[in-house]
């Protein structure tokens, strides 16, 4: 960014105006005022400055007095050689170097490919992997993002939002498959696995599942949820039509009903992780008929945030993978070659 020598405006009608009559309004200094003032704070004089900024010395002076009639004080304290910052001046050159180092990022944060820069990220997270994933994953990216919103919700309502512009990267089980200009990751396979109260008897085959949805109704997903589409129709090419009894939008309540031996459920792990305190009051089998398994993807939009949503997918992945579910694998060992990429 330079200045040129005709980008000031005259601005000699505001000298007779005095802070009380007017409120500062921010088109009374510009972002060149602001680098004539930097760099005449910088020299310690103006001769210099209009030398390295090409300018007359009448310029400089004008910029710097206009500067000090629009804030309404003095900048500079001239009766000392070399002239020296006053106090309010030193607090303008604190800030200008900010503002003017931020304008010139501005190019690359808003063009670039890998744009350095996201003032707030707004992530989508499907309700089964929120937590504790969610805030092991914000952990790791705070370092370069200042600013998160979280959305958790079914895998419907992240795409409507996603699509509307108001999320910018979701974590979800749709792949986005059928979109052009959207990058899709994948971030973990899981089965699901069947959940039964603890007194319930073994289920080892599918005569066995069969007596159980007999014996006790299911507790599933509502009808509107990627999962509990999926529950229900693997249950139907298995030839099983269950009534429903209970149905949920959060898997916690999920989980709380069968270890209320209220009935049985199907569930991916990441949803047993998420609502791990209630795994001591049920038990966790393998599906046992034709298992059945989902996939979490990484969905973000195609050259809009550089680098970051590999970043997001790597951590994520790290995190899923170094002791995510190890509770899990201690409890059930026959998941740990389950769970997969």
């Amino acid at each position: 960014m330079r200045i040129r020598p005709d980008s000031h405006r005259d601005l000699s009608h505001h000298r007779q105006e005095t802070n009380s009559a007017r409120p500062m309004r921010h088109r009374d200094f510009d972002l060149d005022a602001l680098e004539v003032f930097v760099t005449v704070a910088e020299l310690g004089n103006m001769t210099r400055a209009a030398g390295q900024l090409g300018l007359t010395q009448s310029a400089v002076s004008h910029v710097v007095r206009q500067l000090e009639t629009a804030f309404a004080t003095q900048l500079f304290d001239r009766s000392i050689r070399p002239m020296a910052l006053t106090a309010a001046g030193h607090r303008l050159w604190h800030w200008s170097k900010r503002i003017l180092n931020d304008a010139r990022q501005l190019p690359a944060v808003i063009g670039g490919k890998d744009a350095p820069f996201v003032p707030e990220l707004r992530l989508g997270c499907i309700d089964t992997l929120a937590a504790p994933f969610m805030p092991r994953l914000l952990q790791q990216l705070r370092d370069g993002v200042p600013s998160f919103s979280i959305a958790a919700g079914l895998s419907r309502q992240l795409r409507e939002q996603f699509m509307a512009r108001r999320l910018d990267v979701i974590f979800t089980n749709e792949s986005f498959d059928d979109l052009d200009q959207v990058d899709s990751a994948r971030l973990v396979t899981e089965p699901f696995v069947l959940l039964v109260p603890r007194n319930a008897p073994e289920v080892a085959d599918e005569a066995g599942l069969r007596a159980l949805s007999q014996a006790l109704p299911l507790i599933r997903n509502t009808a509107d949820s990627s999962l509990g589409r999926m529950v229900d129709q693997h249950l139907r090419r298995l030839g099983m039509e269950i009534p429903r009894s209970f149905a949920f939008d959060a898997v916690d309540t999920m989980m709380a009903m069968v270890a209320e031996e209220m009935g049985w459920s199907l569930l991916p792990p990441t949803a047993l992780v998420k609502s791990r305190q209630h795994l001591g009051r049920l038990r966790v089998l393998p599906f046992p008929a034709a298992s059945f398994r989902r996939s979490i993807f990484v969905i973000a939009r195609k050259g809009e945030l550089g680098s970051l949503p590999a970043r997001i997918h790597k951590v994520g992945r790290n995190i899923l993978t170094q002791g995510y579910f190890t509770e899990l694998f201690v409890s059930w060992p026959w998941l740990k070659p389950m769970i997969g990429r």
